[in-house]
Parts: C-alpha cells; structure tokens; sequence
C-alpha cells in the first residue's frame, strides 16, 4: 500500500505535467473574490450618488419652502403646502415647521404645522434627539439644510432641518424639519446585490463544470501524449526494422542474381527464381517507402534543389517502364518539346516520376500510357503530365487519393498489391521542392496525374 507522501508526489507530478489545472483553480477563486470585490465597490459607488442625488433634491426642497415660509406664514395654508408637497413626493415620510419660543432660561419648542397631525400637540413640543441636534447645528449654519441618517422600523431614514427667520416679532425662528425614507432605493440597491450574486452563484457553477470538463481535456491530454508515444515507438520500430531488413534482402538479391547465372538452370528453376527476385524486388520498394515515410515524418529526407534539365529525366523513365507496359500489351509514349531547366533535387524529381509512371502501368489494364511535358503560357512553372486509360478514380476517392496508407478499393483493385504510400510520398516530395501536385480522372476512363515545378531563372 502506498504511502500518503507518494499519492502526494504523484499529485505534485500530475499538476506540473498539466498546468492548466492550476489556471483553472485559479480562475475558480480569483473571478468569484473579483466579482464580489467590483459588486460592492459599484453598490457602494451606486448607493453614494443615489443618496448624494436625494440629498441635492431635499436641499432643494428646503430653498423652494423656505422662500415661499415668510409670506404665507398661515399654519393652514402651510399644511396644505404640506400636503401638496408630500403627494407629489412619496418617500416624504415627515414634514413639519416648528417654531422656536425663547424662554428667559431656555427655548421652547411648538409644531405648527406637520403631515402628521399628532404631531401638533396642545403645548410644548419636545424634539427627539436627532432632531434638536440638526435645529441645533442649523442655527449655527444659517440657510443651509443638515442631513443626518438613522433607522427606524430597520428602515433607512433621513432627517433633514433648516433655519428660517419667523415674521412674527418676539418669536426669532422657525424650523423646517423633513424625514425621507430610503426603503423604495434601498430596495432596488437590494434587489441588484440579490441579482449580481445571482449572477456570481451562476458563474461560479459555470467556472465548476468548465473545470470538470477541464478534467476530462486533462484525461485526453495525458492519453494523447501515451498515444504519441506509442505512435513514436511504432514509427521507430518500423524505420529501425526496415533498415535491418535491408541487409538480408540485399543478401537474397545477390544470391538471386548469381543463381541466374548457372548454366543449365532448368525452366521450372528459371521461373522460380524470376517469383524470388520479383518478390525481392517488390519487398525492397516497400522498405524503400517506409523508410521515406520515416524521413518525411521526421524532416530528415534532404532536398539538394538546382538548376535540372528534365527531359533526360523523363526519357530515362519511360525507357525503364517500356518493357513491364509492352509486357502488360499497353503502349507508353512520351511526347515533350524542348522544355526549359526546372528547379528541383534531381534524386527525387525522378522518384517522382518513376512513383506516377509505375502507378500508371500498374493500373491500367489495357489501352496506352502518355507522358507529356510543356510550358505553362503567363507562369514560371513547367507541368508534368502522366495520362492512362486505366481503371479510373471516382471524385469521392479523389479526395482522399493522396492521403497515407488509402488506396482506391474496387473489384478490379482488390487483385493489384500496394501499401498506400507511393502517392502520399509522392505528394510530400512535390510540396517539399515547391510544386504542386493534383488528378483529373473520370471512373472507367483513366486518370491524369499532374505535377507542375518552377522554372530555373535564365
């Protein structure tokens, strides 16, 4: 059983080998801690100016009665002022003038006028202490409105005074004295935090299920990588046994070729010994392209790109592919003006050819085989055509055509041998000299391949 220190160094190991748990655990903390941080900064920033915004308006509220208190100094015709003021503001909870009287020891205080009525005793008024703070503070700051906050019923309230002068003579002062409610605002300040840590709740389960899906990208990772290695280890093991197998079958090949110089071989011999040469033949080419496909993958095929006259070349090649297409009754051409250099590696420009060449001469059955050449009018390229009358390629196949391993399955096909390699090969070479390699085929009447390479500068 293993210990709880190694389960915490493979974890230790799993988390440096997947970093992207730690991003996502990360955003898991540091989005919700800014959400919430922003959210109360911006309610805090909201309820500020909301409450800045009220305040100006009771401000406001003050200077339009305190201009209109002096000249209607009627307590009935300021109720209905009262009145008027309050219906059109409703979150005016309280609104009363209050008259100050001065005693030879000490002020007294009578309401005498309020939107609450049981606020108009017979007699001495006695202010609540929010309220003879701010008459207070007020007589020291003449005709400006003070504010204080306090709760009431676990409702947010506002008291607001003001000093005004009194027109009665012997009675120096009068108070207008306001409370708002803050309950409606409030309410809506409520009802956004409710609805931003609705919002962070949601973004947080979001962020969860993107970190179990980050899980399982995690899981498809590390099996991609063990799938990499294994996909490496394969190809390793295929280059490293298609060299080894060259050894042993350049070592049948000379046998073979000595055996054919016996005298007095018998016919039966003869012919088994063309099945072993052909066999090594056909096993040689198939090294041959597994260990292209090997250099291909891994960047090692070098490419010595100059200046090539291909006519020579594309002789050559039809001059070796004469006999198996004569063998087969099908006639090979070439048919070429005088094309000028290309820039290409010499080596592979005749892989190339001999790669389509053969292709053509495997799969046709009957009919002819031309390769032509030409100059591209208005371009700097030369193109490369090689035409059968072959079997033909489907358009769905001719998507796929040059893709690794695929080869075109049809009842005439199932009898032709091949790997699969030859056109992808073929094609990786053309990409790697800068060309471009492309099919024209209809099905039942034969195919062109189609190569194009730059010309060499004059």
């Amino acid at each position: 059983m293993q210990s709880p220190h190694s389960y915490m160094k493979k974890g230790i190991q799993f988390v440096r080998d997947n970093p992207q748990l730690l991003y996502t655990l990360f955003l898991l903390i540091v989005i919700p801690v800014a959400f919430v941080m922003t959210s109360e900064q911006f309610l805090g920033i909201a309820r500020a100016q909301n409450d800045k915004v009220e305040q100006s308006r009771v401000g406001l509220l003050h200077d339009a009665f305190a201009a209109f208190l002096p000249e209607q100094f009627v307590p009935v015709v300021i109720d209905q002022r009262i009145a008027d003021i309050a219906k059109n503001n409703q979150t005016i909870t309280g609104f009363s003038v209050i008259e100050e009287l001065e005693g030879a020891t000490s002020s007294t205080y009578q309401v005498i006028a309020s939107l609450n009525k049981q606020e108009v005793p017979l007699g001495a008024y006695v202010p609540d202490p929010v309220t003879m703070t701010l008459m207070r503070f007020a007589l020291a700051n003449p005709e400006q409105s003070l504010t204080a906050e306090f709760m009431k019923s676990a409702v947010r309230q506002w008291k607001t005074a003001r000093m005004v002068p009194h027109p009665t003579e012997g009675i120096p002062r009068a108070y207008i004295v306001t409370d708002v409610s803050m309950s409606e605002s409030d309410a809506v300040l409520s009802g956004n935090i409710r609805s931003a840590y609705i919002s962070l709740v949601l973004i947080i389960l979001l962020i969860i299920v993107l970190l179990g899906r980050q899980a399982r990208i995690v899981d498809y990772a590390t099996l991609y990588k063990r799938l990499e290695e294994v996909d490496k280890m394969k190809d390793d093991f295929v280059s490293m046994a298609a060299h080894e197998l060259r050894s042993p079958l350049t070592t049948i090949r000379g046998y073979a070729d000595l055996l054919k110089t016996v005298q007095h071989l018998s016919p039966k011999g003869e012919e088994l010994l063309g099945h072993i040469d052909n066999s090594a033949l056909d096993l040689n080419t198939l090294i041959t392209d597994i260990l292209d496909v090997s250099r291909l993958q891994e960047g090692r095929m070098s490419f010595n790109i100059e200046r090539h006259a291909p006519v020579a070349s594309l002789r050559e090649v039809v001059e070796a592919f004469r006999v198996p297409a004569e063998s087969k009754g099908l006639s090979i051409t070439l048919t070429t003006p005088e094309l000028p250099d290309i820039l290409v590696d010499k080596v592979r420009f005749h892989q190339v050819l001999v790669n389509l060449v053969g292709n053509a001469v495997k799969y046709t059955p009957k009919g002819s085989i031309t390769v032509t050449a030409k100059e591209l009018p208005g371009t700097d390229l030369c193109e490369f055509r090689v035409s059968d009358t072959g079997l033909g390629i489907s358009a769905e196949a001719q998507q796929k055509l040059f893709s690794k391993f695929f080869r075109v399955k049809t009842k005439e096909t199932s009898t032709i041998t091949g790997t699969g390699l030859g056109l992808w090969i073929t094609a990786e070479i053309v990409r790697q000299m800068h060309g471009v390699i492309s099919v024209e085929s209809i099905e039942g009447k034969g195919s062109d391949f189609i190569v194009r390479f730059p010309k060499a500068e004059k």
